[in-house]
């Protein structure tokens, strides 16, 4: 993103703005002095999300309520309960599709929480699902022993060391050049997809289709646009809203969403497999969905989003898997303790430009899928403002060290890390580590 663009966010202070560096990128700095608890966005929604296939019949698909394997509370499932002549505005839908045997996945704790994801993602998303899940392997195939032959399907067959933005390039030219032939495009709506496939595919998907609606029904994002808020600056601080406004906080849009750094290069150097994975992930949703054919394959003969087709485009779903590591939270387990689980991940476009910090001072508050960020202390005009990614905080300098290489692969060069590592104790100015966040490539610990 230039360093002119603001972000896309309906937001009523001018409590923070954007700077950028050339070593540690964008990221948050306090516009005025602000006293410890100052919540600095209010309540933010997620671009896109997606749960794990292991909790995925534990866990509401709205507000993420999970009671530890229990799933009593869960009375609602995909859009069953819902009339023919329900009203779910503003969703482009104009009528309630025939409903499939096949599951869309989605369990609910009542009628609210299941008309609060309707109302969002559209009845179209539950179709969308649906044909996506009989994708989903049943039982796992052996893997097929290496073939170093397979140069463009494996990158992991490179003759390099590290894979290089050519190398990587070369692969999914492979994949363009077989798309050209429809017959090969009819085939890969057969492919069968892992477990960590069938969960990505669907968080590509709810991504693409929020795309869709936001280009369908611009009132879905007419409110962020009417007022952007956070400010961005290069060297100065520019000039803030003078008034605030009294709408509702809107998920961002999708130019705020592709504008994320984008680090498939440094997944794909720590992961060289998930390159074949991503290539099966956009094969499948390309058969499936990215055809006019496709678009008239829906339930009982529905015609899905026109325009679905046109999004299905290699350059969207690099971008969508691109910006995921470095930039996801992880959904955990509330109250967030040691043996909490991990549910799956959610991406907050305007939350991805926070730094780290082993001493920071901004933590994060879940409120079902909503998240607020508040201030621990007082924090100066000008100051940076860190969250702590992981749990990380509360080590030593040499376990921080180790468990933010291993999880993130960034050496912390933070101001406790430095100050602890010159044995001055811990240090109190928030500079980031040098390397933002968003250059790590895979949640291994997510934030």
């Amino acid at each position: 993103m230039p360093p002119s663009t603001t972000l896309p966010i309906s937001y009523t202070p001018a409590l923070l703005h954007i700077r950028t560096d050339p070593l540690s990128g964008r990221k948050y700095h306090a516009s005025a002095a602000l006293p410890a608890g100052t919540d600095l966005f209010g309540n933010i929604a997620p671009y896109a999300c997606t749960i794990w296939k292991r909790f995925r019949n534990e866990v509401c698909a709205e507000c993420w309520r999970y009671d530890g394997g229990r799933r009593t509370f869960l009375t609602r499932r995909d859009d069953h309960g819902l009339g023919p002549s329900s009203t779910v505005p503003p969703n482009g839908d104009v009528a309630h599709p025939e409903r499939s045997s096949t599951t869309a996945g989605l369990w609910f704790c009542d009628a609210k929480c299941q008309r609060g994801w309707v109302t969002r993602e559209g009845l179209a998303a539950v179709d969308l699902l649906r044909q996506l899940e009989p994708a989903r392997q049943k039982k796992l195939k052996p893997k097929p022993k290496p073939n170093s032959g397979a140069r463009a399907q494996r990158a992991v067959d490179t003759d390099e060391l590290e894979l290089t933005p050519e190398s990587v390039e070369r692969a999914w030219d492979a994949v363009r050049d077989k798309e050209r032939s429809p017959k090969v495009v009819r085939r890969w709506r057969d492919l069968q997809l892992e477990d960590y496939e069938a969960d990505m595919a669907r968080y590509v998907l709810l991504a693409l289709n929020r795309c869709l609606r936001e280009q369908c029904n611009p009132l879905l994002c007419s409110h962020s646009k009417r007022n952007s808020d956070i400010q961005s600056e290069t060297g100065s601080q520019s000039e803030g809203p003078t008034e605030a406004n009294g709408y509702d906080h809107e998920p961002s849009e999708w130019e705020t969403f592709a504008s994320l750094q984008v680090n498939e290069l440094q997944l794909l150097n720590a992961c060289p497999q998930i390159l074949q994975h991503q290539h099966r992930i956009y094969q499948l949703l390309k058969g499936k969905f990215g055809s006019p054919a496709a678009e008239k394959s829906g339930p009982a003969g529905r015609t899905l989003e026109p325009n679905l087709a046109d999004l299905v485009t290699i350059a969207n779903v690099r971008t969508i898997l691109g910006v995921d590591p470095g930039n996801a939270f992880g959904i955990w387990e509330v109250p967030l303790m040691e043996e909490s689980e991990c549910l799956g991940f959610a991406l907050y476009p305007v939350a991805s430009f926070f730094n780290h910090h082993c001493a920071a001072n901004v933590r994060k508050e879940r409120d079902g899928r909503r998240l607020r960020f508040v201030t621990t202390c007082a924090v100066e005009a000008g100051e940076e403002l860190c969250i702590s990614y992981g749990h990380a905080e509360n080590m030593d300098l040499a376990m921080r060290q180790k468990e933010l290489l291993e999880g993130w692969y960034f050496e912390c060069r933070c101001s406790r890390c430095i100050s602890e590592g010159e044995g001055e104790g811990t240090g109190t100015d928030r500079e980031g580590y040098g390397d933002r966040l968003e250059t790590q490539p895979r949640r291994k610990l997510t934030r």
